[in-house]
């Protein structure tokens, strides 16, 4: 049973080895979805884009209609990790559904899924800690930390993130970004 195991976490491995070094830095939306929706079990949903270079792990990534993945951005979808609607997730995102209990003796692992609901804005280079769920139509400002979820329609930046404004319900764009090669022109 145990070379099973290891037999299949090696193909595992080396599908998102692939994934990373060759399909996240492939210019074309289609064969970069391709690979992840065929081999990667990544939902993506109509009109949604994950940028080059972004990093993707874990088969339990589902990403709704009309969201942008920017480049750099690192998905852990090793427990479920959850993208609504329209959502804009700006360059160097990390968003972890995985971390370690630092007091724990063994280091044990601390997983908890994260959801991102519709109409979300996640500003560059912001971290999304386990757990987390970033309500409808919040926005996150870059370079904030966040440790604890986010109300819907709240506004939260900072180390660690924390509640500044309120953001307007009165929501009309639609989110639909395919910038060329790696450039940010459309």
């Amino acid at each position: 049973m145990g070379i099973y195991i290891l037999i299949s976490n090696y193909m595992t491995a080396l599908v998102f080895t692939i994934a990373n070094r060759v399909a996240m830095k492939c210019p074309s939306y289609f064969l970069r979805h391709w690979y992840l929706k065929s081999f990667c079990n990544v939902k993506i949903g109509k009109n949604s884009s994950i940028c080059t270079d972004s990093f993707i792990t874990g088969k339990h990534i589902k990403i709704g209609s009309n969201s942008v993945i920017n480049r750099f951005c690192y998905l852990d979808g090793r427990v479920p990790l959850t993208i609504g609607d329209n959502v804009n997730i700006s360059h160097y995102t990390h968003i972890q559904t995985l971390s370690h209990n630092y007091q724990c003796p063994n280091f044990s692992c601390i997983c908890k899924p994260v959801i991102i609901e519709s109409n979300v804005w996640i500003g560059a280079r912001a971290i999304i800690l386990p757990g987390v769920t970033v309500g409808e139509g919040a926005v996150i400002g870059a370079g904030a930390v966040v440790t604890k979820s986010v109300p819907p329609y709240k506004v939260a930046a900072g180390n660690p993130a924390r509640i500044i404004n309120e953001r307007s319900k009165d929501i009309k764009y639609e989110t639909k970004y395919f910038p060329l090669f790696d450039t940010d022109i459309q």
